[in-house]
């Protein structure tokens, strides 16, 4: 276990005005911390915590118009760009349809959320970022040339908190079996005759919903008929052959 104290707010500050150039990331890395928590540091310095409501945030971020979308773990960076239009809310899972922008979000999973400004030369850089209870990040969207600063406002103070500290409560990641339900109640041949009766891939969710199964338990549980593991080297292999193809 980890024994090391962790930095102090005005530490993580200090430690970020003398690594300007550094990767949020990395730098929290650097200093034994999580994102979130070098994040909410600088509350009240460019930074406002906001509440991680994923319904509200979807249905108003349309009106922001054309931003970025990006999600990231250690092995890839995805970036969209577009708008958050066709928003369907819930409360086990939220979804965004749009033409550029596709998302599948567990809003349970969504523990901190801030609005960020970084000032880049005589540029303002916003973005709204968002982590898990952990404090790794699982979704950030960045303001474009084109998007609207008046919604973005607007929206930021619908969400803002009223705990504007610059600290974070971190415990570990949600147990993917606590995401959605333990699966107990989950009939194996109930799984498997709906599985075999899905003819679009966003009817997959739904009976996620119906049968209270996370993803992954659902995929472990179904038969290797119609879902098998692959070796960690797959994907690896996968984007070798589309480069040579």
């Amino acid at each position: 276990m980890d024994q090391r104290v962790k930095s102090a707010p005005h530490e993580i500050r200090r430690a970020r005005t003398d690594n300007p150039k550094t990767r949020e990331r990395d730098l929290a890395a650097h200093l034994g911390i999580s994102e979130a928590e070098l994040v909410a540091a600088h509350c009240g310095d460019g930074v406002v915590r906001i509440e991680p409501r994923v319904n509200d945030l979807l249905t108003g971020l349309e009106a922001v118009g054309e931003v970025m979308a990006l999600t990231r773990n250690e092995s890839a960076v995805h970036e969209k760009i577009g708008v958050y239009d066709k928003v369907v809310t819930g409360t086990h899972n939220a979804m965004v349809l749009g033409e550029n922008i596709d998302l599948r979000i567990f809003p349970k999973v969504w523990a901190h959320g801030f609005a960020v400004e970084k000032r880049d030369g005589d540029e303002i850089r916003r973005s709204l970022q968002f982590f898990d209870a952990a404090g790794e990040a699982v979704h950030k969207v960045h303001l474009q040339p084109a998007s609207s600063l008046y919604a973005y406002q607007k929206l930021v103070a619908a969400l803002e908190s009223s705990n504007q500290e610059p600290t974070v409560d971190i415990s570990g990641p949600l147990p993917d079996d606590e995401i959605r339900g333990d699966g107990a109640a989950a009939n194996l041949d109930d799984l498997r005759d709906r599985w075999s009766r899905l003819t679009d891939v966003h009817q997959f969710f739904g009976m996620l919903k119906t049968l209270k199964l996370s993803r992954r338990q659902a995929v472990r549980l179904v038969g290797q008929d119609y879902a098998w593991q692959l070796d960690n080297e797959a994907v690896r292999a996968m984007f070798h052959h589309a480069a040579e193809g």
